[in-house]
């Protein structure tokens, strides 16, 4: 699915990551040397128990949070030098989120919804109303358009955010558990759909997750204890 890694510049590079945290006296070193490079195309599963600093990680990498040393390389940029707001333009321009609740805005329709990063990015309504609704109609929504979150199921909220990801055509994906809160059937179907868009557009999606099924499919198995990286396989034996 990626390109030869032997080849290719990574699309992000992050090189000895560190994070911790204070908890009264106590510091809890969460992330302790983190090296990962992601190719263009590539799909990475990161796996580990809870509290192993998977989400934290992804934060960082998706530029949401700051590490507190270490270097971060996103298309080519050290992400630490860049002002706030070219951060902020790289991270709305280059990056999809997708997080296990959906954090729809509850005033605004579907369509609505994933119409916002490309408003945010200075989009007309009218330029953008099309490609929103096409990203809905390949999820199967494309009879939702009009309904807000609250009036539509788990399952189709979660493709909303989905969509809403993927508006921007970003050349990364970062999603934490996207499929955690829904039942099996449903989440296999937006699996499916997801790496479908991965494949193609030719961009790299980090999951975290504890699913198998996820897991099994990505070109590289990342297992995070400690706040280290343990190993990095395919081998789906390495999944809690």
């Amino acid at each position: 699915m990626s390109e030869n890694p032997e080849t290719s510049t990574p699309i992000l590079e992050a090189i000895d990551i560190r994070k911790s945290y204070q908890q009264g006296r106590r510091t809890i070193d969460v992330l302790r040397g983190i090296d990962l490079a992601v190719h263009p195309g590539e799909f990475v599963a990161i796996v580990g128990p809870s509290g192993a600093g998977k989400s934290t990680l992804l934060h960082i990498l998706g530029t949401l949070e700051s590490p507190d040393s270490g270097t971060l390389n996103l298309l080519g940029s050290d992400t630490a030098s860049l002002p706030k707001a070219k951060r902020a333009e790289l991270r709305r321009n280059a990056i999809g989120f997708v997080f296990q609740f959906h954090h729809l805005l509850p005033a605004f329709s579907a369509l609505e919804n994933v119409m916002m990063p490309a408003r945010v990015s200075g989009v007309s309504a009218q330029d953008a109303r099309t490609p929103a609704r096409e990203l809905l109609e390949s999820f199967g929504l494309g009879e939702r358009l009009d309904n807000k979150p609250a009036e539509l199921s788990g399952g189709e909220q979660q493709r909303v955010a989905v969509a809403r990801a993927l508006m921007n055509s970003p050349k990364l994906i970062l999603a934490d558990e996207p499929t955690g809160n829904l039942d099996r059937p449903t989440g296999q179907k937006l699996e499916n759909d997801l790496i479908d868009f991965v494949r193609n557009q030719s961009a790299s999606i980090i999951v975290v997750t504890h699913n198998e099924d996820w897991a099994d499919r990505a070109d590289r198995v990342v297992r995070l204890i400690d706040g280290r990286i343990e190993n990095t396989n395919t081998d789906d034996s390495l999944i809690p």
